[in-house]
């Protein structure tokens, strides 16, 4: 097999310079090349002329090379090791397409992994902060009181009246420092006991920790005839 690089060719020479001077020292054509190695004239066109990017990829242009060196009868390494390089050299220099305006653009991936547990992090931080908060807020805010009955300035000739209303759940009522029970809803029933004459009563809902919320209810008892 002759030396690939034992040919009195120039150094400066390409490749495909380097095969065709070899082809034609032999006598060979172009076409009596492409049917021994059954590489199409136009591929074997371009290994000769250098132009790489005609070729369908580095893969398919070293089998090109190889059948090529193989029916000049010279090194296929050698062949293949220039190859590269100035493969190499050209895909660099190959300018790249320049992007169609009128094409679809990829959509932008804005939702990624990381960004989603960040976001999970920052919605769990938030929802803490804000139960803390509404936590502090309601233990320092009154509670809320609702006296259904009796009505304020009532008038009545009974001795007794019913005091029913709501208040918020763990919350201490009293009438007049009374104890009322107040169930697990923030519901309270409880008879009261009045005098004859104008009766006050001061009804009064506050919190274990906080502020206290209070409301008045006047009833006139009448004397009975």
């Amino acid at each position: 097999m002759t030396d690939f690089r034992s040919r009195s060719i120039q150094a400066v020479d390409t490749l495909g310079e380097r095969l065709r001077r070899m082809r034609r020292e032999n006598g060979l054509s172009l076409e009596t090349v492409s049917r021994r190695t059954g590489v199409s004239l136009k591929h074997l066109q371009a290994i000769e002329d250098g132009r790489y990017g005609d070729l369908p990829g580095a893969v398919y242009a070293r089998s090109f090379i190889r059948a090529y060196a193989r029916a000049l009868d010279v090194r296929e390494d050698a062949a293949l090791q220039q190859f590269d390089r100035e493969y190499a050299i050209a895909a660099k220099l190959r300018p790249s397409p320049p992007a169609d305006p009128t094409s679809p653009q990829p959509p932008r991936v804005w939702v990624t992994p990381q960004r989603m547990r960040w976001a999970a992090v920052v919605l769990l931080t938030i929802g803490i902060l804000v139960y803390l908060g509404l936590e502090i807020r309601n233990l320092n805010s009154p509670p809320s009181l609702t006296i259904e009955s009796p009505v304020d300035q009532l008038t009545t000739a009974a001795r007794t009246v019913e005091l029913i209303g709501q208040t918020d759940p763990e919350t201490v009522v009293t009438a007049n420092g009374r104890p009322i029970v107040v169930d697990r809803s923030g519901r309270f029933r409880e008879v009261l006991d009045l005098q004859v004459g104008l009766n006050t009563v001061v009804i009064r809902a506050e919190r274990k920790r906080g502020s206290a919320t209070t409301v008045v209810r006047q009833i006139l008892v009448q004397p009975i005839d």
